[in-house]
Protein backbone atom coordinates (compact mmCIF):
# COMPACT_ATOMS: atom_id res chain seq x y z
CA UNK A 1 0.00 0.00 0.00
CA UNK A 2 2.95 2.01 -0.10
CA UNK A 3 5.43 4.63 -1.81
CA UNK A 4 5.59 6.85 -4.48
CA UNK A 5 8.52 5.62 -3.24
CA UNK A 6 9.50 4.20 -0.39
CA UNK A 7 13.69 4.77 2.25
CA UNK A 8 16.56 2.78 1.93
CA UNK A 9 15.85 -0.12 4.17
CA UNK A 10 15.17 -4.39 3.35
CA UNK A 11 12.17 -5.36 2.77
CA UNK A 12 8.35 -4.11 3.89
CA UNK A 13 7.12 -1.57 2.44
CA UNK A 14 10.56 -0.48 0.98
CA UNK A 15 12.89 -1.49 -1.65
CA UNK A 16 15.96 -0.59 -3.12
CA UNK A 17 18.03 2.99 -1.90
CA UNK A 18 17.43 6.48 -3.58
CA UNK A 19 20.83 8.30 -5.08
CA UNK A 20 21.87 7.20 -8.26
CA UNK A 21 25.51 6.65 -6.20
CA UNK A 22 24.14 4.64 -3.39
CA UNK A 23 22.02 2.50 -6.01
CA UNK A 24 25.13 1.90 -7.70
CA UNK A 25 26.85 0.34 -4.28
CA UNK A 26 23.33 -2.02 -3.99
CA UNK A 27 22.74 0.51 -0.87
CA UNK A 28 26.91 0.03 0.41
CA UNK A 29 26.97 3.62 1.38
CA UNK A 30 25.78 4.52 5.23
CA UNK A 31 29.96 4.88 5.51
CA UNK A 32 30.65 6.60 2.67
CA UNK A 33 27.23 8.84 2.55
CA UNK A 34 28.66 12.02 1.13
CA UNK A 35 25.70 13.57 -1.11
CA UNK A 36 21.96 14.34 -0.18
CA UNK A 37 21.38 10.42 0.33
CA UNK A 38 22.60 10.37 4.01
CA UNK A 39 19.71 12.45 5.18
CA UNK A 40 18.20 9.18 5.51
CA UNK A 41 21.48 6.70 5.29
CA UNK A 42 23.28 8.35 7.77
CA UNK A 43 23.27 11.71 7.81
CA UNK A 44 26.71 12.26 9.77
CA UNK A 45 27.67 11.95 5.77
CA UNK A 46 26.63 15.51 5.29
CA UNK A 47 29.41 16.98 7.60
CA UNK A 48 31.84 15.54 4.39
CA UNK A 49 30.16 18.15 2.50
CA UNK A 50 32.53 21.38 1.44
CA UNK A 51 30.61 24.41 0.50
CA UNK A 52 27.71 23.61 -0.87
CA UNK A 53 26.21 20.48 -2.72
CA UNK A 54 22.11 20.62 -5.57
CA UNK A 55 21.27 17.51 -5.91
CA UNK A 56 18.35 16.24 -8.51
CA UNK A 57 17.85 13.03 -8.82
CA UNK A 58 14.99 10.72 -10.09
CA UNK A 59 14.63 6.54 -10.27
CA UNK A 60 12.54 4.52 -12.82
CA UNK A 61 11.21 1.63 -12.56
CA UNK A 62 9.31 -1.55 -13.70
CA UNK A 63 8.37 -3.63 -10.36
CA UNK A 64 6.45 -7.26 -11.93
CA UNK A 65 4.69 -9.21 -9.25
CA UNK A 66 2.88 -12.08 -10.08
CA UNK A 67 0.61 -14.87 -8.39
CA UNK A 68 -1.14 -18.19 -9.09
CA UNK A 69 -3.77 -19.57 -6.44
CA UNK A 70 -3.54 -22.58 -5.17
CA UNK A 71 -7.14 -24.85 -6.73
CA UNK A 72 -9.51 -25.31 -4.31
CA UNK A 73 -12.29 -26.76 -3.98
CA UNK A 74 -15.56 -24.41 -4.40
CA UNK A 75 -18.13 -24.86 -1.39
CA UNK A 76 -20.25 -22.20 -3.01
CA UNK A 77 -21.30 -23.88 -6.25
CA UNK A 78 -24.78 -25.58 -6.49
CA UNK A 79 -22.92 -28.73 -7.61
CA UNK A 80 -23.64 -31.71 -5.45
CA UNK A 81 -19.94 -32.13 -4.74
CA UNK A 82 -17.80 -29.33 -4.94
CA UNK A 83 -15.84 -28.99 -8.14
CA UNK A 84 -12.18 -27.97 -7.81
CA UNK A 85 -11.17 -24.56 -9.53
CA UNK A 86 -8.24 -23.69 -10.64
CA UNK A 87 -6.65 -20.26 -11.17
CA UNK A 88 -4.78 -18.19 -13.98
CA UNK A 89 -2.00 -16.30 -12.88
CA UNK A 90 -2.58 -12.68 -11.84
CA UNK A 91 0.09 -9.95 -12.70
CA UNK A 92 0.66 -6.26 -11.95
CA UNK A 93 -0.95 -4.20 -14.85
CA UNK A 94 0.65 -1.24 -13.34
CA UNK A 95 4.00 -2.22 -13.09
CA UNK A 96 5.96 1.35 -15.21
CA UNK A 97 7.21 4.20 -11.86
CA UNK A 98 8.03 6.77 -13.89
CA UNK A 99 8.64 9.14 -11.48
CA UNK A 100 10.12 8.89 -7.99
CA UNK A 101 12.43 11.67 -7.00
CA UNK A 102 15.39 13.32 -5.03
CA UNK A 103 15.91 17.03 -4.72
CA UNK A 104 17.76 18.71 -2.07
CA UNK A 105 20.51 21.30 -1.10
CA UNK A 106 23.34 21.08 1.87
CA UNK A 107 25.69 24.27 2.56
CA UNK A 108 28.51 24.91 5.39
CA UNK A 109 26.84 28.47 5.27
CA UNK A 110 30.04 29.37 5.23
CA UNK A 111 30.75 27.20 8.54
CA UNK A 112 33.99 25.29 9.23
CA UNK A 113 32.66 22.32 10.77
CA UNK A 114 28.86 22.83 10.21
CA UNK A 115 26.66 21.19 7.36
CA UNK A 116 22.79 21.91 6.92
CA UNK A 117 20.50 20.50 4.50
CA UNK A 118 16.82 20.37 3.33
CA UNK A 119 15.19 18.40 0.52
CA UNK A 120 11.92 16.41 -0.31
CA UNK A 121 12.66 13.01 -1.35
CA UNK A 122 9.80 9.85 -2.10
CA UNK A 123 11.29 6.72 0.10
CA UNK A 124 11.79 3.97 -2.48
CA UNK A 125 9.23 1.28 -3.15
CA UNK A 126 6.90 0.57 -5.53
CA UNK A 127 3.59 2.93 -5.50
CA UNK A 128 1.44 1.31 -7.50
CA UNK A 129 0.29 -2.63 -8.05
CA UNK A 130 -3.34 -3.49 -9.68
CA UNK A 131 -4.67 -6.44 -10.79
CA UNK A 132 -7.84 -7.90 -12.31
CA UNK A 133 -10.76 -7.70 -10.25
CA UNK A 134 -11.89 -11.38 -11.25
CA UNK A 135 -8.25 -12.54 -10.59
CA UNK A 136 -7.06 -15.15 -8.04
CA UNK A 137 -5.89 -12.66 -6.19
CA UNK A 138 -9.04 -10.96 -5.57
CA UNK A 139 -9.92 -11.43 -1.70
CA UNK A 140 -6.78 -10.52 -0.78
CA UNK A 141 -6.24 -6.88 -3.08
CA UNK A 142 -7.01 -5.34 -6.25
CA UNK A 143 -5.56 -2.34 -6.05
CA UNK A 144 -3.53 -0.25 -3.85
CA UNK A 145 -1.49 3.14 -4.50
CA UNK A 146 0.69 5.56 -1.92
CA UNK A 147 2.13 8.53 -2.76
CA UNK A 148 4.82 9.30 -0.15
CA UNK A 149 6.93 12.31 -0.25
CA UNK A 150 9.95 12.74 2.98
CA UNK A 151 10.50 16.20 4.09
CA UNK A 152 13.19 16.52 5.40
CA UNK A 153 15.57 19.34 7.67
CA UNK A 154 19.19 17.67 8.83
CA UNK A 155 22.38 18.84 10.32
CA UNK A 156 25.77 17.65 10.89
CA UNK A 157 29.10 17.80 12.54
CA UNK A 158 32.48 17.32 12.17
CA UNK A 159 35.23 17.05 14.66
CA UNK A 160 38.37 17.42 13.27
CA UNK A 161 38.83 14.82 9.88
CA UNK A 162 38.32 11.40 11.69
CA UNK A 163 34.94 12.05 13.48
CA UNK A 164 31.39 13.04 12.35
CA UNK A 165 28.05 13.49 13.53
CA UNK A 166 24.40 14.33 12.64
CA UNK A 167 20.33 14.34 12.46
CA UNK A 168 17.58 14.57 10.16
CA UNK A 169 13.97 15.47 11.06
CA UNK A 170 11.50 13.64 8.89
CA UNK A 171 8.08 15.00 8.01
CA UNK A 172 6.53 12.33 6.09
CA UNK A 173 3.32 13.25 3.77
CA UNK A 174 1.27 10.57 2.59
CA UNK A 175 -1.41 12.92 0.21
CA UNK A 176 -2.86 9.60 -1.12
CA UNK A 177 -3.36 6.28 -0.01
CA UNK A 178 -6.35 3.97 -1.43
CA UNK A 179 -6.75 0.06 -1.01
CA UNK A 180 -9.21 -2.00 -2.65
CA UNK A 181 -10.19 -5.32 -2.26
CA UNK A 182 -13.64 -7.83 -2.34
CA UNK A 183 -15.33 -8.62 -0.14
CA UNK A 184 -18.14 -10.87 0.45
CA UNK A 185 -21.44 -9.14 2.07
CA UNK A 186 -23.27 -12.28 2.43
CA UNK A 187 -25.08 -12.91 6.03
CA UNK A 188 -25.88 -16.17 5.56
CA UNK A 189 -24.96 -18.29 8.44
CA UNK A 190 -22.92 -21.28 7.09
CA UNK A 191 -22.50 -19.83 3.72
CA UNK A 192 -18.89 -20.01 1.92
CA UNK A 193 -17.80 -18.76 -1.47
CA UNK A 194 -14.14 -19.14 -2.13
CA UNK A 195 -14.02 -18.44 -5.24
CA UNK A 196 -17.04 -15.93 -6.06
CA UNK A 197 -20.24 -15.24 -4.34
CA UNK A 198 -23.69 -13.37 -4.75
CA UNK A 199 -22.94 -10.68 -2.62
CA UNK A 200 -19.23 -9.90 -3.72
CA UNK A 201 -18.31 -6.41 -3.23
CA UNK A 202 -15.79 -4.17 -4.11
CA UNK A 203 -14.36 -2.55 -1.20
CA UNK A 204 -12.35 0.99 -1.91
CA UNK A 205 -10.98 3.62 0.29
CA UNK A 206 -9.18 6.62 -0.07
CA UNK A 207 -7.10 8.53 1.97
CA UNK A 208 -4.66 10.60 3.42
CA UNK A 209 -2.29 10.91 6.18
CA UNK A 210 -0.65 15.25 5.90
CA UNK A 211 1.77 14.35 8.89
CA UNK A 212 3.97 11.67 9.99
CA UNK A 213 6.99 12.24 12.16
CA UNK A 214 10.34 10.45 12.57
CA UNK A 215 13.82 11.21 13.12
CA UNK A 216 17.19 9.96 12.02
CA UNK A 217 20.62 9.88 13.94
CA UNK A 218 24.24 8.54 12.64
CA UNK A 219 27.77 9.04 13.12
CA UNK A 220 30.69 7.76 11.34
CA UNK A 221 34.43 7.45 12.77
CA UNK A 222 37.98 6.76 10.84
CA UNK A 223 40.00 4.91 13.00
CA UNK A 224 42.45 4.86 10.33
CA UNK A 225 43.43 6.14 7.28
CA UNK A 226 42.56 3.18 5.32
CA UNK A 227 39.27 2.27 7.64
CA UNK A 228 35.96 4.32 8.16
CA UNK A 229 33.22 2.72 10.34
CA UNK A 230 29.76 4.13 10.60
CA UNK A 231 26.31 3.71 12.39
CA UNK A 232 22.77 5.05 11.93
CA UNK A 233 18.99 4.46 13.14
CA UNK A 234 15.75 5.53 12.26
CA UNK A 235 12.69 5.71 14.79
CA UNK A 236 9.39 6.99 13.61
CA UNK A 237 7.18 8.64 16.34
CA UNK A 238 3.77 7.47 14.89
CA UNK A 239 2.59 5.09 12.39
CA UNK A 240 0.45 6.16 9.29
CA UNK A 241 -2.91 6.93 10.32
CA UNK A 242 -4.81 7.90 7.13
CA UNK A 243 -8.18 9.71 7.43
CA UNK A 244 -10.11 8.11 4.40
CA UNK A 245 -13.79 7.22 2.52
CA UNK A 246 -14.95 4.06 2.30
CA UNK A 247 -17.18 3.20 -0.98
CA UNK A 248 -18.82 -0.47 -1.83
CA UNK A 249 -20.08 -1.31 -5.37
CA UNK A 250 -21.55 -4.74 -5.50
CA UNK A 251 -19.80 -6.69 -8.66
CA UNK A 252 -23.22 -9.22 -8.94
CA UNK A 253 -24.69 -7.95 -12.57
CA UNK A 254 -27.88 -9.33 -10.15
CA UNK A 255 -27.46 -6.72 -7.90
CA UNK A 256 -28.52 -3.32 -8.97
CA UNK A 257 -28.84 -1.67 -5.23
CA UNK A 258 -26.96 0.71 -4.05
CA UNK A 259 -24.88 0.27 -1.24
CA UNK A 260 -25.80 2.95 1.59
CA UNK A 261 -23.40 3.75 4.27
CA UNK A 262 -24.55 5.47 7.46
CA UNK A 263 -23.58 6.23 11.16
CA UNK A 264 -26.23 6.95 13.65
CA UNK A 265 -28.88 7.02 10.91
CA UNK A 266 -26.78 9.78 9.11
CA UNK A 267 -24.92 9.73 5.91
CA UNK A 268 -21.42 8.93 6.24
CA UNK A 269 -18.46 7.14 4.48
CA UNK A 270 -15.37 8.45 6.75
CA UNK A 271 -13.45 5.75 8.06
CA UNK A 272 -9.57 5.53 9.38
CA UNK A 273 -6.15 3.23 7.66
CA UNK A 274 -3.79 2.00 10.47
CA UNK A 275 -0.60 0.92 9.12
CA UNK A 276 2.58 0.76 11.77
CA UNK A 277 5.85 2.19 10.75
CA UNK A 278 9.05 0.07 11.36
CA UNK A 279 12.40 1.52 13.45
CA UNK A 280 15.92 0.63 11.85
CA UNK A 281 19.53 0.60 12.06
CA UNK A 282 22.48 0.37 10.14
CA UNK A 283 26.30 -0.60 10.91
CA UNK A 284 28.87 -0.32 8.36
CA UNK A 285 32.68 -0.38 7.55
CA UNK A 286 34.38 1.02 4.57
CA UNK A 287 37.98 0.05 3.38
CA UNK A 288 40.03 3.09 1.45
CA UNK A 289 42.78 2.54 -0.69
CA UNK A 290 44.94 5.47 -0.86
CA UNK A 291 47.80 6.59 -3.07
CA UNK A 292 49.12 10.21 -2.21
CA UNK A 293 46.23 10.82 -0.46
CA UNK A 294 44.27 10.30 -2.84
CA UNK A 295 41.18 7.89 -2.90
CA UNK A 296 41.47 5.41 -5.92
CA UNK A 297 39.09 2.56 -5.09
CA UNK A 298 37.14 1.58 -1.79
CA UNK A 299 34.99 -1.46 -0.25
CA UNK A 300 31.43 -0.81 1.81
CA UNK A 301 29.86 -3.68 3.60
CA UNK A 302 26.95 -2.61 5.59
CA UNK A 303 24.59 -4.81 7.87
CA UNK A 304 20.91 -3.19 8.33
CA UNK A 305 18.02 -4.22 10.77
CA UNK A 306 14.75 -3.06 10.92
CA UNK A 307 11.68 -4.68 13.53
CA UNK A 308 8.84 -5.29 10.98
CA UNK A 309 7.00 -7.51 14.06
CA UNK A 310 5.45 -4.25 14.68
CA UNK A 311 3.61 -4.62 11.61
CA UNK A 312 0.99 -7.61 12.69
CA UNK A 313 -1.67 -6.13 10.75
CA UNK A 314 -3.79 -3.30 8.47
CA UNK A 315 -6.96 -2.03 10.26
CA UNK A 316 -9.80 -0.51 8.47
CA UNK A 317 -11.73 1.33 11.58
CA UNK A 318 -15.11 1.95 10.26
CA UNK A 319 -15.65 3.66 13.75
CA UNK A 320 -19.12 2.37 13.77
CA UNK A 321 -20.70 2.61 10.12
CA UNK A 322 -23.46 0.32 8.92
CA UNK A 323 -24.38 -0.66 5.58
CA UNK A 324 -27.41 -0.59 4.03
CA UNK A 325 -27.67 -3.54 1.57
CA UNK A 326 -29.64 -6.25 -0.02
CA UNK A 327 -32.52 -5.76 2.48
CA UNK A 328 -30.77 -5.96 5.54
CA UNK A 329 -28.19 -3.82 7.96
CA UNK A 330 -24.24 -4.53 7.60
CA UNK A 331 -22.46 -3.64 10.56
CA UNK A 332 -19.20 -3.11 8.91
CA UNK A 333 -16.53 -3.08 11.95
CA UNK A 334 -12.87 -3.36 11.51
CA UNK A 335 -11.13 -5.00 8.23
CA UNK A 336 -7.85 -6.26 9.20
CA UNK A 337 -5.50 -7.70 6.76
CA UNK A 338 -3.27 -9.51 8.61
CA UNK A 339 0.15 -9.42 8.59
CA UNK A 340 2.42 -10.39 11.34
CA UNK A 341 5.63 -9.72 9.87
CA UNK A 342 8.58 -10.25 11.42
CA UNK A 343 12.18 -8.44 12.41
CA UNK A 344 14.27 -8.65 9.17
CA UNK A 345 18.09 -8.19 8.29
CA UNK A 346 20.03 -7.36 5.06
CA UNK A 347 23.40 -6.95 4.15
CA UNK A 348 24.64 -4.45 1.01
CA UNK A 349 28.29 -4.92 -0.15
CA UNK A 350 29.75 -2.45 -3.16
CA UNK A 351 32.64 0.17 -3.90
CA UNK A 352 33.72 2.44 -6.00
CA UNK A 353 36.56 2.40 -8.38
CA UNK A 354 38.18 5.79 -9.85
CA UNK A 355 38.65 4.79 -13.51
CA UNK A 356 40.22 7.71 -14.58
CA UNK A 357 40.25 10.08 -11.25
CA UNK A 358 38.46 13.41 -11.72
CA UNK A 359 36.86 12.51 -14.91
CA UNK A 360 35.30 8.69 -14.37
CA UNK A 361 33.74 6.48 -11.59
CA UNK A 362 32.41 2.81 -11.80
CA UNK A 363 30.81 1.28 -9.05
CA UNK A 364 29.19 -2.03 -8.29
CA UNK A 365 27.38 -3.69 -5.31
CA UNK A 366 25.05 -6.75 -4.10
CA UNK A 367 22.48 -7.11 -1.11
CA UNK A 368 20.63 -9.59 0.01
CA UNK A 369 17.20 -9.61 2.58
CA UNK A 370 15.96 -11.90 4.57
CA UNK A 371 12.06 -12.93 4.32
CA UNK A 372 10.28 -10.08 6.24
CA UNK A 373 7.10 -12.28 6.91
CA UNK A 374 6.38 -16.14 7.97
CA UNK A 375 5.45 -17.79 4.43
CA UNK A 376 1.76 -18.36 5.67
CA UNK A 377 1.07 -14.89 5.51
CA UNK A 378 2.48 -14.39 2.57
CA UNK A 379 0.49 -11.84 0.34
CA UNK A 380 0.46 -9.48 -3.03
CA UNK A 381 0.66 -6.14 -1.69
CA UNK A 382 4.03 -6.61 -0.86
CA UNK A 383 7.37 -8.71 -1.35
CA UNK A 384 7.43 -10.72 1.90
CA UNK A 385 10.07 -13.57 0.82
CA UNK A 386 13.61 -13.13 1.35
CA UNK A 387 15.06 -10.75 -1.58
CA UNK A 388 18.64 -10.87 -3.76
CA UNK A 389 20.17 -7.98 -5.66
CA UNK A 390 22.92 -6.41 -7.68
CA UNK A 391 23.85 -3.05 -9.05
CA UNK A 392 25.84 -1.28 -11.45
CA UNK A 393 26.73 2.59 -11.73
CA UNK A 394 29.39 5.17 -12.84
CA UNK A 395 29.96 9.04 -12.14
CA UNK A 396 30.79 11.25 -15.14
CA UNK A 397 32.31 14.47 -14.17
CA UNK A 398 32.60 18.10 -15.77
CA UNK A 399 34.04 20.30 -13.57
CA UNK A 400 31.92 21.32 -10.84
CA UNK A 401 28.92 18.97 -12.00
CA UNK A 402 28.48 15.30 -11.55
CA UNK A 403 26.25 12.78 -13.46
CA UNK A 404 25.28 9.67 -11.67
CA UNK A 405 23.81 6.59 -13.41
CA UNK A 406 23.07 3.52 -11.77
CA UNK A 407 20.84 0.34 -13.13
CA UNK A 408 20.15 -2.40 -10.41
CA UNK A 409 18.00 -5.50 -9.96
CA UNK A 410 15.84 -7.45 -7.78
CA UNK A 411 13.99 -10.16 -7.04
CA UNK A 412 12.10 -12.28 -4.71
CA UNK A 413 12.93 -16.15 -4.01
CA UNK A 414 9.94 -17.93 -4.99
CA UNK A 415 7.13 -18.29 -2.52
CA UNK A 416 4.62 -21.18 -1.99
CA UNK A 417 2.14 -21.30 0.74
CA UNK A 418 -0.38 -24.64 0.57
CA UNK A 419 -4.18 -23.49 1.08
CA UNK A 420 -3.77 -25.85 4.38
CA UNK A 421 -0.79 -23.21 5.63
CA UNK A 422 -2.02 -20.07 4.40
CA UNK A 423 -3.19 -18.14 7.15
CA UNK A 424 -4.51 -14.94 5.00
CA UNK A 425 -8.79 -15.44 5.22
CA UNK A 426 -11.98 -14.33 2.78
CA UNK A 427 -13.08 -11.22 4.67
CA UNK A 428 -16.51 -11.34 5.89
CA UNK A 429 -17.81 -8.40 7.52
CA UNK A 430 -21.44 -9.76 8.71
CA UNK A 431 -20.48 -13.53 8.77
CA UNK A 432 -21.79 -15.02 12.36
CA UNK A 433 -19.09 -17.14 12.21
CA UNK A 434 -16.92 -16.43 15.70
CA UNK A 435 -14.10 -17.79 17.67
CA UNK A 436 -13.08 -20.04 17.91
CA UNK A 437 -14.97 -20.94 14.51
CA UNK A 438 -15.78 -24.24 15.15
CA UNK A 439 -20.03 -24.10 15.58
CA UNK A 440 -21.09 -25.98 12.35
CA UNK A 441 -24.51 -23.62 12.84
CA UNK A 442 -22.84 -20.20 12.43
CA UNK A 443 -19.41 -21.47 9.97
CA UNK A 444 -19.34 -23.88 7.05
CA UNK A 445 -18.22 -27.73 7.83
CA UNK A 446 -15.54 -27.37 5.67
CA UNK A 447 -13.85 -24.23 7.55
CA UNK A 448 -14.22 -25.58 11.06
CA UNK A 449 -11.22 -23.57 13.08
CA UNK A 450 -11.26 -20.38 10.63
CA UNK A 451 -13.32 -17.42 9.77
CA UNK A 452 -13.63 -17.87 6.42
CA UNK A 453 -12.08 -19.54 3.31
CA UNK A 454 -8.07 -19.17 2.99
CA UNK A 455 -7.35 -16.80 -0.25
CA UNK A 456 -3.52 -16.50 -0.29
CA UNK A 457 -2.36 -20.15 -0.82
CA UNK A 458 -0.38 -20.24 -3.82
CA UNK A 459 2.92 -19.05 -5.53
CA UNK A 460 4.69 -15.55 -5.33
CA UNK A 461 7.36 -14.26 -7.51
CA UNK A 462 8.82 -10.36 -7.39
CA UNK A 463 11.31 -8.48 -9.41
CA UNK A 464 12.05 -5.02 -10.17
CA UNK A 465 14.52 -3.43 -12.81
CA UNK A 466 15.30 -0.06 -11.60
CA UNK A 467 17.56 3.17 -13.19
CA UNK A 468 18.39 5.98 -11.23
CA UNK A 469 20.31 9.38 -12.75
CA UNK A 470 21.22 11.88 -10.32
CA UNK A 471 22.55 15.51 -11.38
CA UNK A 472 24.83 17.01 -9.09
CA UNK A 473 26.68 20.33 -8.32
CA UNK A 474 29.12 21.12 -5.87
CA UNK A 475 30.11 25.06 -5.74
Amino acid sequence: MLSAALEAHAGGYYSGTKGARAAGRAGAFSVKADDLSAVSLNPAGLSRIQGTLLHIGNRFSRNAMSFTREPTLDYGSSASMPPLVEFAPSENGAPWQPLDPLLGVASSLGLERWVFALSVIAPPGVAREEFSVDGGQRYMMVEREAIMLDFAASAAYRFGDDVGVGGSFIWRAVPRIDYALVIDAGTFAGDANPVAGGFDTLARTRGSDPFVPGIVIGAWYRPAAFLELGASATFWLSGIRADSHLALDPLSPEIDDEIELRRDAYFADDVSLSLPLAHSARLGARYRHLDGGRELFDFEVDVSYEAWSSVDRFTLDSNGLVARAFNQSIDIGQIQIEKQWQDSWSLHAGGDAAILPGLLTARAGVAYESAMADRRYAHVDFPSGSQWGGALGASLFFSDVELAVAYGFRAQSQVRVSEAEGRVYQEVPASSCEAPYTDPDYCNPAYLGQPSPTVNGGTYSAHSHVASLDLIYRF
